[in-house]
């Protein structure tokens, strides 16, 4: 039963955020840019992971599997921990990347979120994803 209940949900959380990237897709009064485009594909790669693992999830409850397991609590926490220590090293790398780059004052803050939100989610879940299929090694 706690398997069905996360996965409706993830399935609520993407369809929330399918909604609130079309809202802001259509209130947009200008041309999508370059980073605009790659906004969208980004949180697409987000949205896909998040309704996989809902999949699963709901299969697992099919199967009356456990939502959480010793194993996938220990690579989640792993991916969670690597994720964070590479997320420094990209804020770093971002912060000195945007002042090689001219970006206009008013936009730097929301950019410098938005980017490294998005790129410590893509991390964490390439590290999740990468975890998952090789394993993780108990002396660490």
């Amino acid at each position: 039963m706690k398997a069905k209940k996360l996965a409706i949900v993830k399935f609520t959380v993407s369809a929330f955020i399918l909604g609130l990237m079309g809202f802001w897709i259509f209130k947009t009064t200008r041309p999508l840019n370059e980073l605009a485009y790659g906004t969208i594909g980004v949180m697409l790669i987000i949205v896909g992971f998040v309704i996989y693992s809902g999949i699963q999830a709901l299969k697992d409850a099919k199967s009356g599997l456990n939502a959480e397991d010793e194993l996938s609590k220990k690579i989640t926490q792993k991916a969670a921990s690597m994720a964070f220590s590479i997320s420094i090293y990209m804020w770093l790398i971002g912060m000195f990347a945007l002042d090689i780059f001219s970006v206009d004052s008013v936009n730097k803050a929301k950019l410098v979120i938005a980017i490294g939100m998005m790129g410590m989610t893509l991390i964490f879940i390439f590290i999740r994803l990468y975890l998952s299929k090789v394993g993780i090694d108990d002396d660490n």
